[in-house]
């Protein structure tokens, strides 16, 4: 009898500290999600592509012309395209993280770009 309270006290010990330990993950991840930032997005068309443009605090911070993490200046050649690259590296500066682009980031979002 004295093992199965023991081993009753052990489950509910585990059980209680999974669930804080994913309480406390959630909240983190919910942090993450930018809901005010000083960082705004415009995306604008240059000649026959499109570029974006960060702005911090309404003075320009970036200005983007051609397609980040790919060899040679390839263009975004259409606005959607401008505009989700321009919004992950919004969310990327809103969360104090460096705004790099991988070529695994032009992929997931389906840019076009020339494998050279």
């Amino acid at each position: 009898m004295k093992n199965l309270y023991s081993y009753i006290a052990v489950f509910l010990t585990i059980s209680i500290l999974s669930i804080l330990l994913l309480y406390f993950l959630n909240r983190n991840i919910d942090s993450n999600e930018v809901k005010e930032t000083s960082f705004s997005l415009q995306v604008k068309e240059k000649d026959s592509f499109w570029i974006y443009e960060i702005y911090n605090n309404n003075h320009l911070f970036i200005s983007q012309e051609y397609i980040p993490a790919v060899q040679g200046k390839q263009v975004f050649k259409t606005k959607e395209d401008a505009e989700k690259i321009g919004k992950l590296v919004v969310r990327k500066l809103s969360t104090n993280r460096v705004p790099v682009i991988s070529t695994d980031d032009l992929n997931t979002n389906n840019i076009y770009f020339d494998k050279i």
